[in-house]
């Protein structure tokens, strides 16, 4: 039997579901607290999650991505996710072409953050299971105990052949992954050294200390939505990562999310329901309406665009050719993101229909991402305390004396809250 048969019941979940409102590690914010839980993605990557040319998109650098992070982290979102990208896709943008790595990135973002958690993105076939285990160790320690993993199986054949690797048939990928991941969690929670022997992997005498501090281990989130991705993630991850296929009845995407929970539940487990959503917030409808035209339909990058959707069909079962070619704007938008256009009122009142059908959480991606942050901090985060999906933040505090606990009050003070 599989390290992962014993570890992640459902009972664990609840357990940390019931976790203090001080603790602060991710498996307190990720597992329980707000209704509907919110982070900032992709902001590791030249334009971030946007297909464009509009000169104000994300330029990436490292002092406005600590600023970013900050923000976040004064707000009391709970996560901060980058993607794990090592190529651009070509076209007027070169969409992505400028990427910090994302073990090294949630590391430095860890260092100057305090509450939100602080997600890498890894590859399973680029990256060795000893060598992400003994990072993500590394990283929870940084954090405090405020480290998430986000596992990918691979699909951007053009990264696998700059790394000379070879890309399984699809649903092979998975049985690596999971290898791969009991591999990892062996690593973090095995006190003596250990030999580790499956069809893809022989290691002997493996050891790994320290282990993270987050008991039994950081959380996992997988994004994945064929049939083969869909039974890894419900068996072996936390939170699934969801490109909500139906955008046109809501009744569509929550028949996709009953049916992942009720996977999840069959094998004695919980899942939580992660989505991205791409941003445009303005004082009116038709102000929101006009720059996403504006931004994707005058100045998307259509032809990277292209590029991308191409790799992705090819190499990717998550959605059919018919449903990417209908997503092609909501790509350009956003990477395939959620569309949350409107007023601050407007855009809440579909967060709460988002949480009405079973999404925990969500990611969140803008064109000017500096500004657009401040803006969802100052006008909809009150708002979705108002409206029951969030409460205030921060909460009571106490002295940190544990892994994920509240600062002390002198660390308060200094970030201004």
């Amino acid at each position: 039997m599989s390290v992962m048969d014993h570890e992640h019941p459902a009972t664990l979940a609840k357990t940390n579901m019931n976790a203090p409102s001080h603790d602060y590690t991710a498996r307190a914010r990720l597992f329980g607290g707000n209704r509907m839980k919110l982070g900032v993605m992709a902001f590791n990557c030249s334009h971030g999650s946007t297909i464009t040319t509009v000169p104000e998109a994300w330029q990436l650098n490292w002092p406005d991505s600590k600023e970013i992070a900050q923000a976040v982290d004064r707000s009391g979102m709970e996560a901060l996710l980058p993607v794990g990208r090592w190529k651009g896709y070509g076209g007027p943008s070169n969409f992505n072409n400028r990427t910090f790595e994302s073990f090294t990135w949630a590391s430095a973002i860890g260092a100057v953050t305090t509450y939100c958690t602080v997600l890498a993105t890894v590859h399973v076939p680029l990256v060795h299971p000893l060598m992400a285990a003994k990072m993500a160790a590394t990283i929870d320690h940084v954090t405090n105990g405020r480290f998430a993993m986000n596992v990918v199986c691979g699909w951007f054949k053009n990264e696998f052949d700059m790394f000379g690797a070879h890309m399984r048939p699809h649903d092979d990928r998975y049985k690596y992954a999971t290898e791969w991941l009991d591999f990892v969690r062996r690593a973090w929670t095995a006190e003596e050294e250990f030999d580790f022997r499956s069809e893809s992997f022989e290691a002997a005498s493996v050891w790994s200390q320290p282990k993270p501090l987050q008991k039994p281990h950081p959380p996992i989130m997988n994004a994945g939505g064929s049939p083969a991705a869909q039974e890894f993630t419900t068996r072996y991850c936390d939170m699934n990562f969801v490109i909500l296929k139906d955008r046109t009845y809501l009744e569509g995407a929550k028949a996709q999310i009953d049916h992942l929970k009720k996977l999840a539940a069959a094998h004695g487990r919980e899942t939580r329901i992660w989505i991205h959503v791409y941003v445009v917030c303005r004082a009116t409808e038709k102000e929101a309406r006009d720059y996403l035209n504006y931004y994707v339909h005058e100045k998307g990058d259509w032809e990277a665009a292209g590029n991308l959707l191409q790799i992705f069909g090819l190499h990717n079962q998550t959605l059919d050719a018919k449903t990417l070619e209908g997503h092609k704007a909501h790509f350009i938008a956003g990477h395939g993101g959620y569309p949350l256009v409107g007023t601050a009122e407007q855009i809440v009142d579909e967060l709460g229909k988002l949480a009405d059908i079973g999404v925990d959480g969500c990611l969140i991606s803008w064109v000017r991402y500096k500004e657009e942050l401040a803006q969802w901090n100052e006008e909809v985060l009150p708002l979705m305390v108002q409206a029951g999906l969030r409460a205030p933040f921060p909460p009571v505090e106490r002295p940190r004396a544990a892994a994920g606990s509240a600062p002390p009050e002198e660390t308060r003070v200094a970030a201004g809250i």
